[in-house]
């Protein structure tokens, strides 16, 4: 099984985008700065392998305590061994053109947390991230396929006759009011962060075309939220961890 990425610019370490997937499939949503619990879901619960494929769906910035700790590590995962297939949410493209455009689309980050973020690099205005930190996120597609799903951050456009292909990254990155119909993306199974989502309707939607799996990692101590999720792609389970702060954390399978 392979995947394909329709929208993205040449990256070092995509090659692998189109390599065979031998090993176990799961994918992760909105980590939003988590930077332990991320490290935690991928090094010690899920133990991710080299046959292993991990999906990202975007927003690893804002809310959070360390954003750019999570840039960090994740940028550390694409240069590795491991097999690491990110795309772009909100938040970057918020952060990105708080960098190249308007102050309109400064303030539009700011008010999404964005000054946390720029605590975070140590710097006082978006124009003074680190260029790397940039690029990396302006390499980022928004959307990617398999045989039998189809990721994208928030949502497609299906009142287009292809919605993989001809979706604007609007949509994509922004869209929360839609319905899923299979048939126009192949039958396959749309998964998806963006939308915070208690954990009991995340299981449910492991049952449907259309799964969800933002249960905000930032909102610890929300009744059924505050958890970072893990999708097994092969076993339709998902492994919730939440927000891990020092030594205290608890996880669990469902």
């Amino acid at each position: 099984m392979s995947d394909a990425i329709t929208d993205t610019q040449a990256k070092p370490w995509a090659g692998r985008f189109s390599n065979p997937i031998v090993g176990r499939r799961f994918a992760i949503a909105d980590v939003h700065g988590c930077l332990n619990t991320l490290r935690r879901m991928v090094e010690d619960i899920l133990k991710l392998g080299e046959d292993d494929v991990l999906y990202l769906l975007g927003d690893y910035i804002d809310r959070g305590p360390d954003s750019k700790g999570v840039l960090d590590y994740l940028m550390q995962l694409c240069m590795s061994d491991l097999d690491i297939r990110p795309l772009l949410g909100n938040h970057e493209r918020m952060l990105l053109n708080a960098v190249t455009r308007t102050e309109e689309a400064r303030n539009r980050w700011f008010d999404c947390d964005g000054r946390l973020t720029m605590q975070q690099f140590g710097v006082k205005k978006p124009s003074d991230i680190p260029e790397e930190y940039i690029n990396f996120l302006s390499t980022l597609p928004t959307v990617l396929t398999t045989d039998d799903y189809v990721f994208v951050h928030a949502g497609l456009h299906f009142g287009v006759a292809d919605p993989v292909n001809d979706t604007p990254d609007f949509f994509r990155l922004w869209d929360r009011d839609y319905k899923v119909k299979p048939e126009l993306i192949g039958n396959r199974t749309l998964v998806v962060g963006h939308t915070v989502t208690d954990i009991h309707t995340i299981r449910k939607s492991l049952e449907t075309k259309h799964i969800m799996l933002d249960n905000g990692c930032f909102k610890k101590g929300y009744i059924g939220f505050g958890s970072l999720v893990a999708l097994n792609l092969d076993t339709r389970n998902i492994r919730s961890e939440e927000r891990r702060v020092g030594k205290e954390c608890r996880s669990r399978w469902s």
